[in-house]
């Protein structure tokens, strides 16, 4: 399994990952793409290897490096941003971000801004229409706040936090794990 979660805490919003799940901010209108695929073709793009467009159709796509359950070991990715008045945060599973261009999610995010729950509500239909034959997971949040900063500039910043290793549990009975 995969996994992206956020968190907000005092000191901003944190953000943890392991293997291809996604987050993504919008900001005034903006969407970044705030977590890293832990997979080969994100090895390749970084190498040089493959641009971005050949890694959509490539054939090891969805070959990830880390998984919950998968090994003893993981090393999840974690990073801290700060939240500025009005930011939306969209943590989806491949099954949507493999079908429906970033570029999409904001639009749709961004004309249903008030209605939330229409927007995965259109998010997950987008990605069933273009042949969403994978599971299809979407959660949005919109930041609001009465002591938020107003968000400046087109530069996002993410603090990035080294966790190291987290030994995975899953395969023991959790009443060793309390004694």
């Amino acid at each position: 399994a995969t996994f992206t979660g956020m968190g907000l805490t005092a000191r901003g919003i944190d953000i943890i990952q392991v293997g291809d799940s996604r987050g993504y901010l919008i900001r005034n209108q903006k969407i970044y793409q705030i977590t890293k695929d832990q997979s080969l073709v994100q090895q390749l793009i970084d190498a040089q290897q493959i641009s971005p467009e050949e890694a959509e159709t490539h054939t090891l796509k969805n070959v990830i490096l880390q998984a919950l359950g998968a090994q003893n070991e993981i090393f999840p990715v974690s990073a801290r941003l700060s939240p500025s008045s009005g930011d939306v945060l969209l943590i989806c599973s491949d099954g949507l971000s493999n079908k429906v261009p970033a570029a999409m999610m904001q639009r749709i995010v961004v004309d249903n801004i008030e209605q939330l729950n229409m927007a995965c509500a259109e998010l997950v239909r987008s990605a069933n229409e273009n042949g969403g034959e994978d599971n299809i997971t979407v959660v949005i949040a919109r930041i609001s706040g009465e002591n938020l900063p107003e968000a400046e500039g087109d530069e996002v910043q993410l603090e990035i936090i080294d966790m190291g290793n987290i030994h995975d549990t899953a395969d023991q009975d959790t009443t060793e794990i309390v004694e």
